[in-house]
């Protein structure tokens, strides 16, 4: 029983030994995996150079990368600019209550939209927030007036509302 043990021990220790590969340097673990493995290590070089070669599917998408890279800077911002660029908005509401949250974003909308119908509001959800913004205002003067107005109108809220820098709708 003792020699199976031995010979069972020392077949384990020399597998590993056997598995390694010494031209290669890559395990070989199967015939199967072999011979995949065998293309990838044929392409290294003996010299000890590497040679790094995609499949045509990667080399595909790395030239529409790297034209896309190359696309000139006007032509980016036009692209930009008609998904809306950076401006201003009033921040009126933000909670994060599951029970209650959603109903008070949806009446301070109401509630906006009722006494300033010429901005239009949003209710956003990034969890576990609920927000109101209000207004697309191009310029920090604009909004600025804007809020210094809804401050007058609603005193209450006056510590609740903020001016936000978002993404805006611009109509022309």
């Amino acid at each position: 029983m003792k020699k199976y043990v031995v010979i069972l021990l020392l077949s384990l220790l020399a597998m590993p030994v056997a598995l390694f590969s010494q031209e290669s340097g890559m395990p070989a673990l199967t015939d199967s995996m072999h011979a995949a493995s065998s293309s990838i290590v044929e392409r290294i070089n003996k010299s000890g150079h590497m040679k790094v070669e995609h499949p045509a599917a990667l080399d595909a998408r790395l030239q529409k990368v790297q034209s896309s890279d190359n696309v000139d800077s006007t032509d980016e911002y036009e692209r930009k600019d008609t998904q809306g660029r950076v401006g201003y908005r009033i921040q009126v509401f933000d909670d994060n209550n599951p029970g209650t949250a959603r109903q008070g974003a949806e009446s301070r909308k109401r509630q906006m939209e009722s006494r300033f119908p010429e901005w239009r509001s949003y209710v956003e959800f990034n969890s576990p927030y609920w927000r109101v913004k209000v207004g697309d205002f191009r310029s920090r003067s604009e909004v600025e007036a804007a809020i210094e107005e809804m401050r007058h109108a609603f005193p209450g809220l006056s510590s609740q509302l903020r001016i936000v820098r978002d993404r805006i709708n611009i109509s022309e």
